[in-house]
Formats: structure tokens, sequence, C-alpha cells
């Protein structure tokens, strides 16, 4: 694989990542704040690869970008979890 086919691997892996969000519990205010977080996360990804496009080209940065707003946003609410017997919690 090439340097440049690489960095466009990294680039989709970070996009991947910020964007793979474990899906919240089924009270109303997780499902709230998981929907923002998706949101903030997707309009940062856009924000960031438009940027990239039209000043540097450089996917490594743009994946660097994005892995770094992607922590600063951190998974706030509380994940889905199905109890071993099958019972949504």
């Amino acid at each position: 694989m090439s340097d440049r086919t690489e960095a466009h691997v990294d680039l989709l892996d970070a996009i991947v990542d910020a964007l793979d969000l474990p899906l919240p519990s089924i009270e109303r205010a997780d499902e709230r704040l998981y929907y923002l977080l998706l949101e903030r996360r997707a309009i940062a990804v856009r924000i960031i690869i438009e940027s990239n496009r039209a000043v540097s080209r450089d996917p490594r940065l743009a994946a660097d970008a994005i892995r770094t707003r992607t922590a600063e946003e951190p998974v706030s609410y509380t994940p889905f979890k199905e109890a071993k017997d099958g019972e949504v919690r």
C-alpha cells in the first residue's frame, strides 16, 4: 500500500471512530444526548474535511484533527445494556 493510500485509510478510520457511538439507554435524556453528540461530531468531521480540502489536502492532518475533536467530546450518556436474561436496561 502506498503512503498516500495508508493516509487515506487512516482518515477513513478516524471518521468511522468519530461517528461510531454506542447506542444510548432507553432513557429520553440519554437518547437526546446521543443525537446531540452524533450531530456535533458529524458537523465537526464535515468542517475538518472541507477545511482540509481547501487548505492542505493532507489526509493525515485531517485524521489528527478529527481524533483531537472527538477526544474533546467524549460519550456523556449512559450506553444501552442488554441484561443477560434479555431484558432491556
